[in-house]
């Protein structure tokens, strides 16, 4: 399923990023920010967290309804205030995903990291994150 689907994001108006090297984006809005002007902490983790399952699409594929991912665990830390425009990067170390997939196929469950950081317009670095997301063969 892709991200940008789910009734959540779609809410947040979640899109596909126009940056090079980005992978989402969260338009600026009034309705994201906070009381000091600067995008509200809840707005950043929500593309944080698309991002990463967008991520773990894009390392794994579709499924098929075969596994579930679950986020079991998150690091957040916020670095910097966020104004304007936001775009979302985020990646897997290589050689956690192939791990990853050897549990996967092998024991039918796993545990993937996804580093995720976000940006602003001024290319200010204003969130960065891992996500621990579980994954586990559907018993249906």
């Amino acid at each position: 399923m892709n991200v940008l689907d789910l009734p959540f994001n779609q809410i947040l108006l979640l899109k596909p990023s126009d940056l090079p090297d980005t992978i989402l984006m969260l338009e600026d809005e009034l309705k994201y920010q906070n009381h000091l002007g600067t995008v509200h902490a809840s707005a950043q983790y929500a593309l944080a967290e698309a991002t990463s399952g967008e991520v773990l699409e894009r390392n794994f594929g579709d499924w098929n309804g075969a596994y579930f991912p679950v986020v079991r665990r998150v690091e957040v830390k916020y670095k910097n205030p966020a104004k304007g425009k936001l775009f979302s990067s985020g990646f897997i170390a290589a050689d956690s995903a192939v791990k990853a997939k050897t549990e996967l196929s092998e024991k039918g469950r796993t545990l993937v990291d996804v580093q995720v950081k976000i940006a602003d317009e001024a290319k200010s670095i204003t969130f960065e994150s891992t996500f621990t997301w579980f994954i586990a063969k559907d018993k249906k």
